[in-house]
């Protein structure tokens, strides 16, 4: 019977081992929708800087681009990008294109006579439809656009292991990486062409979870430690957003402590992810030395601190030559943490008060306030720095998320202590979400591993109880019990048990357990078939029931994945004909400016758009999406929303011509009011201090602009000719282009003042 069991297993793990490239590969091809309609464009506005600064590191290398001073942004003043970059994303891209260098050209025909024997439906997931397979070296472009997709594939993967080590069954794992193939929640920052820095830093994430859970799933695992130490380093220099995982573990930790999981192998494996992790992630100069002075990051400093504390005690403990009770050394340790917790509260109030900590920054202060009230007029005015709401849960989760809530209740039975860190990732990750509707791309991971929780662990016994009608399970060997350590938690918890366990868990719910399990070994041949028809009527029932739940999450993904795959600069769109077109108005006009203007030409435009006016035009922009110096930011929005004279006597000295979006396609318009506020944030003259929110900038409830916008140079700009009466004065503006659609419209600034370019060009001055 033996050999049968190792029959089916062994056919259980080959199908298995296939379902899980499907999962990958599936996960690679839903994001490909953007590629494989508008072809390999970068998209949006973020991943135009992050290509740019790729193709800079592919061609000044390490040394000149961590040192790079970029003139061509934020003018005049510029921006230090080497210093104020995440570059793990730029760094793995050019890797993945120096590496596929050396790969030789290779044209592969596939025999018909082996096509001919594939399914047809086989013939759809192969490269090329199965006509042929290519292989070589690709253009930068085209690596980045795919890394996305790639990077898919790869989060997919881990979390089938994060999830098969936190549940203990594979076919969970299996689960969970099906959900995240195509669950949206994570397409939203990894389709292709969307070179985000999440795509590469969700992936990371999953990884650096694996490696701790499985670096505290037994006494020798603590080594694995310095494996994610090494994965949370690629994770820090991926995405500001590691210091979400980092005290997501630190968390972790001390609730080990609490529960009474406390040993030398969990603090071996803390100490080695923190150290190694820490010391390189400070390596990133974005981050120097944050993990020491942030104070969002003191968490997970506090509880390695606490940690040496802990081991230090037990190191002395071990070395007394009188043993020490459990009583005893309790409340030695509570005098030793009291003591140095005295001590560290008058150091960091002595370095508080000198400037080393850093304050909260203020989308992190976003995360703790109500509604979306940060202070900061620049961080409320971004759309996905608000809070989510159950329709953004419904798009991006979708049935999964009821499942991951069942999935809660499946957490808690496994023997490693890693099983607990589910719980608290969704915990966290839901707070996050609740604040910032961007945040939502973190929880697409532990949804999908929590979702598979009660699919594979009911499924793994439900196979079990019909392969117990032919076959023995092996008795599992039985792991020793390391001692119980005395004076800590775990000593609380078992007198706690001692004496409240009778009534948590009755005598008479033991003896039913007892009486199950004698029944079991006695009449075995009338259990096996009873317990063989159960799990025979929840395998049909369930799958009869999730075959509308599974088919429509499935058709929900592909359709937002589609809608995702917008590249923003151009889209599909059906013309009053019923011809489906692409509408490319925003590439082609930045190209236009690129070829059509003078190298050193500025370009004025909203903030939005200077990634794109540096990325795809190649010309110089004022201010972009890194939003990282506010007053800039709003002398920007002043000028723009200013009366058309005002703002030419400013514009005139810092740009040569000015974009905007018009054509009622997301225009200038609908954002217009931001820019009044945010200048007026920095100028409160700009709309005067009676009106702090720039009320007066705005339309009335008939779609008529107030006095002071229909007087501004953007109302005039974009509707400069196509609404009666609206035009810029031809002295000061001169329109040289608009797309082929109106999306874009290009204005030179007249009578530029020389003498200012000419001041802010010399070296010395800069």
């Amino acid at each position: 019977m033996r050999i049968v069991r190792f029959i089916f297993f062994a056919a259980l793990l080959l199908v298995k081992l296939v379902f899980l490239a499907y999962c990958c590969l599936r996960a690679y091809r839903i994001r490909m929708h953007a590629i494989n309609t508008f072809g390999y464009v970068i998209h949006e506005f973020d991943p135009w800087f992050n290509y740019r600064a790729t193709e800079y590191l592919a061609e000044h290398g390490w040394s000149k681009f961590f040192k790079w001073y970029d003139h061509m942004s934020w003018y005049p003043i510029g921006r230090p990008v080497g210093t104020t970059i995440y570059p793990g994303m730029q760094i793995a891209s050019v890797w993945i294109w120096e590496a596929m260098k050396l790969i030789p050209t290779t044209k592969y025909q596939i025999p018909k006579d082996v096509l001919s024997q594939l399914p047809k439906w086989v013939m759809g997931y192969l490269p090329n439809k199965g006509k042929f397979l290519a292989f070589g070296p690709m253009s930068l472009n085209d690596v980045c656009c795919l890394v996305p997709c790639w990077f898919g594939a790869s989060a997919t993967f881990f979390v089938f292991l994060l999830s098969s080590e936190l549940s203990e069954s594979t076919t969970a794992g299996l689960a969970s990486a099906a959900i995240m193939s195509i669950i949206p929640a994570h397409i939203m920052r990894s389709v292709g062409g969307g070179f985000d820095n999440e795509a590469v830093a969700l992936t990371a994430f999953c990884a650096v979870l694996w490696l701790w859970v499985v670096s505290v799933r037994s006494p020798r695992a603590w080594p694995v430690g310095i494996l994610a130490g090494l994965a949370y380093i690629c994770a820090a220099a991926a995405w500001g957003g590691y210091i979400f995982i980092n005290n997501l573990i630190g968390l972790h930790a001390a609730f080990l402590v609490g529960l009474g999981k406390y040993n030398s192998s969990v603090y071996r494996a803390y100490t080695l992810y923190y150290v190694v992790g820490t010391l390189g992630a400070m390596q990133v100069p974005v981050i120097g030395w944050a993990p020491l002075r942030s104070v969002e990051q003191m968490p997970s400093l506090l509880v390695f601190l606490g940690y040496q504390v802990l081991e230090l005690c037990d190191m002395y403990r071990g070395r007394m030559k009188t043993p020490m009770s459990g009583t005893r050394f309790f409340a030695f340790r509570v005098l030793v943490f009291t003591a140095l917790g005295a001590a560290g509260a008058a150091v960091a109030y002595v370095l508080m008060q000198l400037g080393v900590f850093m304050p909260l920054g203020a989308r992190i202060r976003g995360l703790f306030l109500e509604a979306v009230k940060t202070g900061n007029p620049l961080v409320d005015s971004v759309a996905e720095h608000s809070p989510a709401n159950a329709k953004a849960y419904e798009m991006y989760l979708g049935n999964p998320r009821y499942l991951a809530v069942v999935g809660l209740l499946f957490c808690w039975h496994q023997r490693t202590p890693g099983k607990i860190i589910a719980f608290l990732y969704a915990a966290v990750a839901y707070h996050y979400s609740l604040k910032m509707s961007r945040l939502i791309v973190i929880c697409g991971p532990i949804v999908s591993v929590l979702a598979g929780f009660p699919i594979g662990i009911i499924a793994d016994w439900c196979i079990e109880q019909l392969l117990a009608l032919i076959t023995f399970k092996p008795k599992a060997v039985e792991e020793k019990p390391s001692p119980a350590r005395t004076g800590g938690m775990g000593s609380i918890i078992r007198t706690w048990w001692h004496y409240f366990g009778p009534m948590v868990v009755p005598h008479e719910v033991k003896d039913l357990a007892k009486l199950k399990d004698g029944f079991a070994q006695r009449l075995w041949f009338v259990d096996r078939p009873i317990r063989a028809a159960i799990a025979a009527a929840i395998l049909m029932a369930a799958y009869n029931k999730s075959q509308s739940y599974v088919k429509d999450f499935v058709a929900h993904c592909d359709r937002m994945a589609k809608q995702m795959s917008n590249p923003q600069l151009m889209f599909q769109t059906k013309l009053r004909s019923g011809e489906e077109v692409i509408v490319d108005d925003y590439i082609r006009g930045y190209e236009w400016i690129r070829d059509n203007t003078p190298e050193d030409a500025r370009v004025m435009a909203w903030w939005d758009y200077g990634y794109q006016i540096t990325g795809v035009a190649k010309r110089t922009s004022i201010a972009d999406g890194n939003t990282w110096n506010h007053e800039h930011i709003a002398t920007l929005g002043r000028i723009l929303t200013s009366p058309e004279k005002k703002c030419w006597n400013a514009m005139r000295h810092l740009a040569d011509y000015a974009l905007v979006w018009a054509g009622g396609h997301g225009d200038d318009m609908g954002k217009s009011p931001h820019l009044a506020r945010i200048g007026n944030s920095v100028f409160p003259d700009h709309c005067g201090d009676e009106d702090p929110l720039c009320q007066k900038f705005s339309f009335y409830q008939d779609g008529s602009p107030t006095p002071m916008m229909a007087k501004s140079f953007l109302y005039r700009a974009v509707n400069h000719n196509v609404k009666d009466g609206v035009r810029l004065s031809p002295k000061l503006f001169k329109e040289v282009h608009s797309t082929k659609y109106g999306l874009m419209r290009v204005y030179k600034v007249l009578n530029v003042s020389q003498e200012s370019k000419d001041w802010i060009a010399d070296p010395k001055n800069r």
